[in-house]
């Protein structure tokens, strides 16, 4: 079946339908949500879904490559305003937080619980964005070697900091600009082996 052309209307039904698939995925799990699930959460029948996606699997990579082209766009956006070590450090760490707590939030949580669920061709594709970010976080942290700020291994560091980021909606539930960049403060500190206090006042004179 033919599709039809994008226009300002189908771009707006493709964007419903992978939120509210992301909104589904993340609440249900991809194999627990059906078609008919995604078609009911908008108001349309199962068979639409098919103009614009040829299976669930390509609608899940729809949702994952939203969440993270979003997550990164956040990061190079917060990023792009700082200039000291510390400072991006808490920038990268708070725009993580962000892209999890914000509107890309449920599809940035579906990237990393549904990753497997992919066919392999999808993670192929993804995978440069992936390599991005990756290379971002190693960036910041071989920076932050350089100054003596970090102690650790650099790569270690990146995949204990991303653990630990992507559980904090489950314990942290506040949702404040100044919550999160509190958080942000206290997960730099912890990584870097210092106290809050020292972090933020060795930050503000960057």
């Amino acid at each position: 079946m033919a599709r039809p052309k994008k226009t300002k209307n189908t771009v707006a039904m493709r964007d419903e339908l992978i939120n509210a698939s992301a909104q589904l995925f993340n609440k249900l799990g991809f194999q627990r949500t059906t078609v008919r699930n995604i078609a009911e959460e908008i108001g349309i029948t199962s068979g639409s879904i098919f103009y614009h996606f040829d299976s669930k699997e390509q609608l899940l990579e729809a949702v994952i490559e939203h969440g993270m082209t979003s997550g990164l766009s956040i990061v190079e956006e917060q990023l792009s305003e700082l200039t000291g070590p510390l400072s991006r450090f808490h920038g990268l760490v708070l725009s993580h937080l962000r892209a999890l707590n914000g509107p890309p939030g449920d599809a940035h949580k579906v990237s990393f619980r549904e990753w497997g669920s992919l066919p392999q061709s999808a993670r192929s594709r993804l995978r440069s964005i992936n390599e991005r970010y990756r290379n971002i976080w190693m960036d910041e942290l071989t920076n932050l070697k350089k100054h003596r700020h970090l102690k650790s291994d650099p790569e270690y560091c990146r995949r204990a900091m991303i653990a630990a980021l992507n559980w904090s909606p489950v314990w942290h539930k506040e949702n404040s600009k100044l919550e999160w960049e509190t958080a942000s403060d206290q997960f730099c500190a912890v990584a870097l082996n210092m106290t809050v206090t020292d972090f933020v006042e060795q930050r503000m004179k960057e």
